[in-house]
Parts: structure tokens; C-alpha cells; sequence
């Protein structure tokens, strides 16, 4: 069976944009760490200057930066990377706090920004789809199956996808392309195709058959 092209081009396209954002992460996460690096050398060199203002202002004394402000600096960036680490753990599915957007609770996130763009390369790499040919004929399958099925729960895939490990690692292409979703009930979660992409499904299947 050959694979509908639109299935590969879809693939094709997400690997793309992620790769892409993590380029724009990478791009951003520099700039974010030259600027606080900046911001702290200038904070320093401002408190020298307070500090030997009159030496300075007569030309008895030329500031220059301080053995320490380069240890400091990477002290404060992993500081700042275990924070955001911490953070993200302990936020990760507590829902969006609807707070003013003006307040000093956003202060946090403004300081967190490079080390949460750091982050974010790794983040958008892991969302790559790297699925061999053999494995993508089995993901198309899968899709079919749960279409046809119009939700499949966690167990009956299991049955008709014996290898675990595969079968996740084919579910989460699945969904990170947006073709599916998973839906907790109170005994199990079950895999439906999404309503805006059923008809798109639809098509590729009956072009496949």
C-alpha cells in the first residue's frame, strides 16, 4: 500500500515548523542571554561607578569589569534554568492563571524568558516526527483503524497493536500532527479523530483504497 500523499506532506510540514521554531528558539534564546548579560554588567559597572564615583568622574581611577562578573553571570544562568526547570514541573497542568496582565506576578516569567528559550529548542526538537517508511504505513493504518472504529480505547488499540512501545510512539506522531486526540473518561482513555480533521481522514483512506 502506498501512502496518500497528503499523509507524508503533513508530516513533511509539521517536521518543518518544528524544526523552524526551534531555529527562531535558538535565534531568541541568544539574544535573551545577551541581554540579561548586558543588563547585569551594566547594573555592576553602575554600582562601581556609584561606589568610586568621585575617583572615577577625576580620572583617578579606570573602571574595569570585576574577575568575578563572568563566574556570577553563569551562576545566575544556571540559577535562572534550574528556576524555570522547577517551574515548569510544578505548572505544568495547573490551568492558566486569569489574573490582570498588568502586576509584579509577571515578573517572574519576563526573568525566566531566556532560560525558558533555552528550553524551548529542546522542546521543539522533541516534537520532530521520526517515523521510518515501515512505521509510517503503520501509523496510516492506525488512523484508519480508529476512524473506522470512531473511538478506539487505550485497551482495544492494544489488541490491535500488540507492540506497545511502537504503538505510542506511532499514537504521539498521531497527535502531535493534529489528526487525533485522547480523551480520559473514568475507567480509560480513548483515541477519537479530531472533528475539524475527520473529513480530510476520510479522503486520504478512500484514496489509499
Amino acid at each position: 500500500m502506498s501512502l496518500p500523499w497528503e499523509f507524508r506532506e503533513r508530516i513533511r510540514r509539521h517536521n518543518l515548523h518544528a524544526v523552524t521554531m526551534a531555529i527562531l528558539s535558538l535565534i531568541g534564546a541568544w539574544l535573551t542571554w545577551l541581554l540579561a548579560y548586558g543588563l547585569v554588567v551594566g547594573l555592576v559597572m553602575g554600582f562601581l561607578t556609584v561606589v568610586d564615583g568621585q575617583a572615577v568622574l577625576l580620572g583617578e581611577k579606570l573602571l574595569g569589569l570585576p574577575w568575578w562578573i563572568h563566574p556570577g553571570a553563569l551562576l545566575l544562568a544556571a540559577i535562572l534554568l534550574g528556576w524555570a526547570a522547577l517551574d515548569e514541573r510544578v505548572k505544568r497542568y495547573k490551568p492558566v492563571d486569569d489574573r490582570p496582565v498588568i502586576g509584579w506576578h509577571i515578573f517572574p516569567d519576563i526573568v525566566l524568558t531566556p532560560a525558558r528559550m533555552t528550553f524551548g529548542i529542546w522542546n521543539h526538537m522533541t516534537a520532530v516526527i521520526r517515523l521510518s517508511a515501515e512505521e509510517k504505513l503503520e501509523a496510516f493504518d492506525l488512523l484508519r483503524h480508529i476512524c473506522a472504529e470512531g473511538k478506539s480505547s487505550e485497551s482495544s488499540l492494544g489488541a490491535f497493536f500488540p507492540n506497545l512501545p511502537r504503538l505510542r510512539k506511532v499514537l504521539t506522531a498521531l497527535q502531535l500532527v493534529g489528526w487525533i486526540d485522547l480523551h480520559r473518561s473514568e475507567d480509560e482513555g480513548f483515541y477519537l479523530v479530531r472533528s475539524d480533521e475527520l473529513e480530510s481522514v476520510r479522503e486520504m483512506i478512500s484514496e489509499a483504497d
